[in-house]
């Protein structure tokens, strides 16, 4: 009876570490950055390669599908663009640094992972543009006027930038995430 319990226990905690390793692989796979020194992570690379289940995995365990190469670029940043972690108890401005797509979407992820529920969306059709073209979004968890995306309230949490693409060579979403107040 002593082997049989010992033989269960072995069993399960193999399975266990299996599962483990097999979530961190998928939640790792194929994340680069999109361009040195900006918080922009993307699978692009390793989407685009037919053989990578993984980085597939990864769209597919949050119940999304992933993004079709050459259609549409997603990025994701889980910190500001002085590296420090996006958190609700900050004022964050994101703003766009140059031109910007035909269609373009910046949306909050709660929680700072990929499987969160989205809870705050601004696009291109809805976002109240500047007289020269450019945009500002303020992230913070109680409405502000202007375009506002409500963030988390004292949680880490990640803003995902969806958009058509503006050419090979333009491959990081043309916005900077900015801490203006901290708690």
């Amino acid at each position: 009876m002593r082997r049989f319990i010992w033989a269960s226990v072995y069993i399960a905690g193999g399975i266990a570490a299996g599962c483990f390793s097999a979530f961190a692989v998928i939640q790792s796979a194929g994340v680069e950055e999109v361009e040195p020194g900006l918080p922009w992570l993307s699978r692009a690379e390793a989407l685009a390669d037919k053989e990578d289940f993984y980085a597939r995995a990864h769209y597919l365990l949050s119940g999304r599908l992933p993004p079709a190469a050459g259609q549409i670029t997603e990025a994701v940043a889980e910190t500001d663009s002085k590296g420090n972690p996006l958190t609700g108890s900050c004022v964050y401005r994101i703003a766009s640094t140059g031109p910007l797509p035909r269609w373009w979407s910046i949306g909050i992820i709660g929680g700072g992972g990929d499987g969160s529920p989205l809870q705050s969306t601004v696009d291109s059709a809805s976002v109240i543009g500047r007289p020269d073209g450019g945009v500002e979004i303020s992230d913070y968890p109680s409405p502000r006027p202007g375009n506002w995306l409500q963030s988390p309230t004292l949680r880490r949490f990640s803003v995902i930038s969806s958009a058509l693409p503006r050419g090979p060579d333009a491959a990081a979403p043309p916005f900077t995430i900015t801490a203006e107040d901290c708690l």
